[in-house]
């Protein structure tokens, strides 16, 4: 689509004017400022009398992430060729002006894909490896841990010193520590297909919420829910969902480790038609943005006493039910993860 402009605007085309929601009428004798966003005009007049004191024909937009603005103030991509042409009347510059909106869209998309494939094919090969290697440990481990637990229980009758009681606890402590890791290698790597069948959301929430209302009130945390009642069923498994949500839900409050607020909501996706999102929100410290691209990345933790599985269980979770899982940061404003699936037709029951 084209149109074409010198200081003012002569000449709009019909596609201009379905692209940009204007009359013809109304760009006429205007400058092509008025079809841009507030923020870009000032700079771009300038671009424009450089053009025309030394105009040339050029492709413009490519590699760049240009904007354009319709008249009911909305945004979008576009790209921008510029070429020129002397009439009777003087230099006449002609933009041909294309939305690249719908491309934009498919590139998303295809990047998401990729980074799913590879993450998925990542999660995979990490789970043969962990399934051998937690078969591994529990054998020894529950060797160690038995013998402690005898230790302990005869040490008042073997007159064992205090200072040994208390290193028996710290071992104790410690096995319970690998114990717990060694099952989250076999959570991992668990490959057995779930029963899938339709699921309310809502409930998984709301269930899932009475498990983390008491710390959460403790630690002077706000709870806001926005629960959409009319959300269609999704088809899964409730307990795997309900493990998504509480590492979701368990993750912010760890986040927060304080007052704060958590905002959790539960609605239909808005630029998805057929599908519905979970949303949790916190207002904790925010993750910078190299620690935001690796934390689905198998035993990758900032946590002290974390195993680094909890993320990467709930997206093999996610993948199982062909949901989506991502995550927005910023540091000093908080982190929300938006969790996504495909939407059963039909209600069901609440």
């Amino acid at each position: 689509m084209s149109t074409c402009f010198d200081q003012v605007g002569h000449v709009v085309n019909a596609g201009a004017e379905r692209m940009f929601g204007y009359h013809r009428d109304d760009l006429l004798e205007q400058t092509v400022e008025r079809l841009l966003p507030e923020r870009f005009r000032g700079l771009h007049g300038i671009h424009r009398a450089a053009y025309f004191a030394a105009p040339r024909v050029r492709p413009m937009g490519q590699g760049l992430d240009l904007a354009a603005r319709r008249k009911d103030g909305t945004e979008f991509p576009v790209e921008v060729s510029l070429s020129y042409v002397q009439t009777a009347d003087g230099l006449r510059a002609l933009a041909f002006v294309t939305d690249i909106t719908e491309r934009k869209r498919t590139e998303e998309a295809l990047r998401l894909q990729r980074e799913a494939l590879y993450q998925t094919e990542k999660l995979a090969a990490l789970g043969t490896l962990a399934a051998g290697l937690a078969h591994e440990i529990n054998n020894p481990l529950g060797v160690v841990s038995s013998r402690i637990e005898l230790m302990l229980s005869e040490s008042a009758d073997r007159g064992l010193p205090v200072e040994v009681r208390e290193d028996l606890h710290v071992l104790q402590r410690n096995v319970r520590r690998v114990g717990r890791i060694a099952h989250g290698l076999l959570s991992f790597a668990r490959q057995a297909p779930r029963e899938h069948e339709p699921v309310n959301l809502n409930r998984v929430v709301g269930e899932t919420l009475l498990l983390v209302q008491g710390p959460m009130a403790r630690m002077g945390i706000e709870v806001e829910t926005s629960l959409d009642p009319a959300l269609p069923p999704l088809l899964g498994d409730a307990g795997a969902l309900e493990q998504v949500t509480l590492n979701l839900l368990t993750n912010a409050r760890e986040a927060m480790a304080g007052p704060g607020r958590l905002r959790i909501e539960t609605r239909p996706a808005i630029d998805r038609p057929g599908w519905l999102e979970l949303i949790v929100a916190d207002t904790g410290p925010g993750m910078p943005p190299g620690v935001l691209s690796r934390i689905f990345d198998p035993f990758f933790t900032t946590k002290p006493k974390g195993t680094g599985l909890g993320l990467s269980l709930s997206y093999g979770i996610v993948q199982d039910h062909r949901g989506e899982i991502q995550a927005e940061s910023k540091v000093g404003r908080g982190t929300t993860f938006t969790v996504s699936f495909p939407a059963l037709t039909g209600p069901i029951e609440a």
